[in-house]
């Protein structure tokens, strides 16, 4: 009785460490499944790093609905061998190995080439769009009617603003009187005929006097163009104002001359009426 206890004791010993055994050995795989697998959300892109000392590496030609969309972002160049940044985007859920994207640039085997693999995880991709939209949906709403404080202030402020520039703002100062305007030829040997007259011709009105005598008479005969010398030179030789000028120069330049006041006098006349220095004027 006593040996089919310690039977069935150490029976029951061996089944328990059996089963533990078992339960730890389990642990153990799923364990290094998990560390040789990685589970990556659909659609958003991931890295890993690959070394690789045989040939250069580069990705596979691209095929129309492919599992995996593959870029290398950077190659690094070291003594006897390179080190790759790739990045990959998982589009489906399933198992995929990163290797299976990549080929040799020359056409060659890639031998030694590591295995990296990969699970598209949809739960994933689920609770990856979740927290996206909740935090699209976050937004600040601004209370107390503030856009159209802001434009109603706007508005003040560029009402403020043009007066600023425009009310009560100084007119512009008039322009300065011209004064009376410039006597006209007739005008000045009027004054001229009246001081003959009365014997009060000193030597500067005689000299103006000469000179608007001389400008009626290049007026006449159409003469603004031609120089003094030249138009004195036709004023001698027109019958009309030869002898006039004639008795002008002797009556001012030699003292004794023999031309009296009456006569210079009556040069001066026939122009100290504004019809006849119109009548005189060149045409326009």
């Amino acid at each position: 009785m006593m040996k089919k206890r310690a039977y069935f004791k150490r029976r029951s010993v061996l089944v328990l460490a059996a089963v533990i055994l078992i339960v730890v050995v389990m642990f153990c795989l799923r364990g290094r499944k998990d560390t040789d697998t990685v589970s990556v959300p659909l659609g958003v892109e991931q890295a890993a790093i690959v070394t690789y000392s045989g040939p250069s590496v580069s990705v596979a030609p691209y095929k129309w609905g492919v599992a995996v969309n593959v870029r290398i972002a950077e190659v690094i160049e070291r003594e006897g061998r390179r080190i790759y940044d790739v990045r990959y985007i998982v589009n489906r859920a399933g198992t995929f190995d990163l290797k299976d994207y990549l080929v040799a640039e020359d056409g060659s085997a890639l031998n030694g080439l590591p295995t990296f693999k990969f699970v598209g995880d949809p739960k994933l991709s689920k609770n990856l769009d979740t927290r996206i939209q909740e935090t699209e949906e976050v937004r600040v709403d601004v209370g107390g009617r503030y856009y159209e404080t802001m434009i109603v202030l706007t508005l003040l402020w560029i009402g403020w603003l043009l007066l600023l520039i425009f009310y009560k703002r100084p007119k512009p100062p008039a322009e300065p009187d011209a004064g009376p305007p410039a006597p006209t030829l007739a005008e000045m040997l009027r004054g001229f005929l009246a001081q003959l007259e009365a014997g009060t011709l000193d030597a500067t009105a005689k000299a103006k006097m000469e000179m608007t005598l001389l400008q009626c008479w290049r007026n006449e005969l159409d003469l603004g163009h031609v120089p003094m010398g030249a138009a004195l030179d036709q004023m001698a030789h027109n019958s009309k104002i030869s002898d006039p000028l004639k008795k002008l120069q002797h009556w001012l330049y030699h003292p004794a001359s023999t031309v009296q006041s009456a006569e210079i006098a009556a040069v001066i006349a026939p122009y100290t009426h504004e019809t006849k220095l119109m009548e005189a004027a060149p045409a326009s």
